[in-house]
């Protein structure tokens, strides 16, 4: 399961949850790079994997190959990992490690995670990143 919206500006918030089948990996890379692309003026991504057991090796290779595309035109990508899947943890780390590409970065909590994104973000950003934080399942 997945949802990409884009409610605020450049802000992109992007929910998965396991099962996540090839087929959905597919179509939420899309729609990232849709709105990516869109946005003359780059993106902030903010995505939320607290329901994500683990990524299939063919998923998490899928969505390495776009984060080296969009290296040039995402600001800033924070990606929010349960505290209790180191496994999930470890995977995320590599793809941000191998991306090549210090504007991402991995949080266990959201208020690190806010306080990262924040700085880089206009206030109506801001303001939708915390309603989407305070969202969570």
């Amino acid at each position: 399961m997945y949802s990409v919206d884009n409610r605020a500006g450049r802000l992109i918030e992007v929910r998965l949850a396991s099962p996540l089948p090839a087929g959905e990996v597919d179509a939420c890379i899309a729609r990232i790079q849709g709105i990516v692309t869109q946005n003359r003026h780059g993106a902030v991504v903010c995505i939320e994997l607290l329901q994500v057991d683990v990524l299939a090796p063919e998923s998490a290779e899928k969505f390495l190959e776009m984060m080296r595309v969009q290296n040039a035109t995402v600001h800033r990508t924070a990606y929010l990992l349960p505290v209790a899947n180191a496994i999930l943890g470890l995977q995320v780390e590599r793809l941000i490690r191998d991306a090549h590409n210090s504007s991402r970065k991995a949080f266990r909590d959201t208020t690190s995670l806010e306080a990262w994104l924040v700085p880089v973000m206009t206030m109506v950003e801001a303001q939708q990143l915390r309603k989407f934080l305070s969202q969570l399942g």
